[in-house]
């Protein structure tokens, strides 16, 4: 049958969060918008039009059949929403926990007692990540039983068919309150163009493309997380970023800058694009432009979120210059050798994967950012401070990160690149 005409106040309303979502969605109803009702009235608007935006973002096969729509719809319209019960422990999902700064974070967080999706390339590293947290856990005293669940996982963010089975699996399931958006590759040193399983560049094509479809498929789990924590905070989203999405850092000054210009190589080639800007092929470059998108990626998000009036929550951080993680292993192995030893033992500009993995907790966990989105945090360099001589605070991002305009051009890319309805 065809919808009931809804009044222009509602359809304004519908049309904000359809704009403030990654995909078309249907227009709520007055009565899940319905001011009188308080925060649960906006939980239950925002999840509505959640679970349109990730039907569209799944195969057709899992997605309900109209007529099981229709009758949820009836009787949800006949009685209002039970109050959400608190949940006895918080749940955080980690790309990237399985080394370097997003291990470290696990462990901490596991040892905070919360319960951690652990989300690797495969099921075998998010096993043995899971292994290895509950051995340090032991190391330093803390028995296993203290732990929060450990959840192993696999979400390999080079290909989106298993970003989306992971969003379908039991491991993707439940409330969330924190989207840590930590893996990341990079291959500065080679300029051999590598692919992800759908064709993009696999910087970008990891770092940005594969944590945009992940948000986008976990966004419902954090809106049903709102009201339901221990503690009543609110869900977070948690990118992990780089100061060298900014030309003019000490680290993003150091040969080609950041720019997606404007996406120069995505008008000629489309989704074979090799840079964003079109330039020649740089894997360093390649490297700091999906640092930048992360940036904008973050930025964007929150402004829709803030326009659904989600009390959903997204902040970027740099943790700073962490060489002893394996990150830099197709570099030139002396050079690699000759820049830790200078940058560690005698510049003491590079932080520890302990110092990184303190960055990541915080922006997890503070009270300081709750309520609080749209930021960015850096880990800067301040001799004589902290464990290593650097000082973790609100900072700036560049000024192409603060362009609006191409934020939402990135978006509409993006969308169109992992099969997003726009």
């Amino acid at each position: 049958s065809s919808p009931r005409a809804a009044p222009r106040g509602s359809v304004h309303r519908a049309r904000r969060v359809r704009r403030a979502v990654p995909t078309r969605a249907s227009a709520p109803s007055d009565e899940d918008v319905a001011t009188k009702a308080g925060p649960l009235a906006r939980r239950t608007a925002v999840l509505s039009t959640l679970a349109a935006l990730t039907a569209t973002a799944l195969p057709r096969s899992a997605r309900a059949a109209p007529a099981d729509v229709e009758a949820q719809d009836a009787t949800a319209a006949d009685a209002p929403p039970p109050a959400p019960a608190r949940r006895p422990r918080k749940r955080v999902l980690i790309t990237g926990p399985n080394s370097g700064i997003g291990f470290d974070g696990a462990c901490k967080l596991a040892a905070l007692g919360y319960d951690v999706v652990l989300a690797c390339r495969t099921l075998a590293k998010a096993e043995d990540a899971a292994e290895r947290i509950r051995a340090r856990a032991r190391e330093t005293g803390l028995d296993d039983s203290l732990l929060g669940e450990l959840i192993p996982a696999e979400c390999d963010l080079g290909d989106l068919s298993s970003v989306r089975r992971f969003s379908l699996s039991a491991a993707g399931a439940a409330p969330l309150d924190a989207l840590v958006l930590n893996a990341g590759v990079q291959y500065s040193g080679d300029n051999l163009v590598r692919r992800t399983a759908d064709g993009f560049e696999i910087t970008v094509g990891t770092n940005h493309l594969g944590h945009f479809l992940l948000t986008t498929l976990m966004l419902p789990r954090l809106e049903e997380a709102v009201g339901t924590s221990p503690d009543g905070t609110n869900p977070r989203v948690v990118v992990t970023a780089s100061e060298v999405h900014d030309p003019n850092s000490p680290g993003g000054n150091v040969g080609l800058g950041a720019t997606l210009g404007d996406f120069a190589g995505v008008e000629a080639s489309g989704a074979d694009f090799a840079m964003l800007d079109g330039s020649e092929y740089n894997a360093d470059k390649a490297y700091k432009d999906s640092k930048l998108c992360n940036v904008l990626f973050a930025r964007e998000l929150q402004r829709r979120l803030s326009a659904a009036n989600s009390a959903v929550t997204v902040n970027a951080f740099g943790p700073g210059l962490i060489t002893r993680t394996g990150f830099f292993r197709y570099q030139n192995p002396l050079f690699v050798k000759l820049f830790d030893f200078a940058t560690n033992d005698v510049f003491h500009v590079a932080e520890t994967v302990d110092g990184g993995g303190d960055c990541l907790v915080y922006m997890t966990t503070s009270p300081v950012l709750e309520g609080k989105g749209g930021l960015y945090y850096n880990n800067g360099i301040a001799p004589g401070e902290g464990k290593t001589g650097h000082r973790f605070d609100k900072g700036e991002v560049s000024a192409e990160a603060r362009n609006d305009a191409e934020a939402a051009a990135l978006w509409r890319y993006s969308e169109r690149f992992v099969g997003i309805a726009a």
